[in-house]
């Protein structure tokens, strides 16, 4: 038997979360075990997941400062992204909506067509690798904002008291 549907998360993943608090740098920490490492990533990544974005994609442009003509380019294309998916209502062309489906691949398209056209392939790669190093280090580092009770460790990644943490307990 399949169990029913969890309930819709209160909290929308696809919001941009406020830079004051992606910096905040008293909520850095090193994790005390591999377990908590794991959960602070997945964690950080479901929170944080538009903030990771758009900081790769300013890595993706500052690694474009050498072309300037490429530069204004992408952005151009980014402006594009940001105008017609974020849309609330259909694109209407001649009296016909445009699903977003078509939109989205449209896009996609014009995007693999420009990486190509202009040869920044290279840079896009540097980009990605120094945007993954950028996540991997924040999400592992950053402490989640949920109570213990949240965490699928339970009390048991609270080292605060012994130095062999609640796994005496056990």
């Amino acid at each position: 038997m399949s169990s029913p549907a969890p309930p819709p998360a209160t909290t929308n993943s696809a919001v941009l979360r406020p830079w004051p608090q992606f910096l905040d740098l008293s909520a850095l920490s090193l994790p005390i075990s591999l377990s908590e490492s794991s959960y602070r990533l997945t964690q950080n990544f479901r929170f944080f997941f538009p903030n990771y974005v758009v900081l790769t994609l300013l890595v993706f442009l500052l690694t474009l400062l050498t072309r300037p003509l490429t530069l204004i380019f992408f952005l151009c294309i980014f402006a594009a992204w940001i105008y017609l998916v974020s849309r609330d209502e259909p694109l209407t062309i001649l009296d016909y909506d445009i699903d977003q489906k078509i939109i989205v691949g449209f896009l996609v398209v014009m995007t693999l067509v420009a990486l190509l056209w202009t040869k920044v392939w290279s840079k896009l790669l540097v980009a990605l690798i120094v945007g993954a190093v950028i996540v991997l280090l924040h999400g592992v580092l950053r402490s989640p904002e949920d109570s213990v009770e949240d965490s699928p460790y339970g009390s048991l990644l609270n080292a605060v008291d012994s130095p062999r943490g609640e796994y005496a307990s056990v």
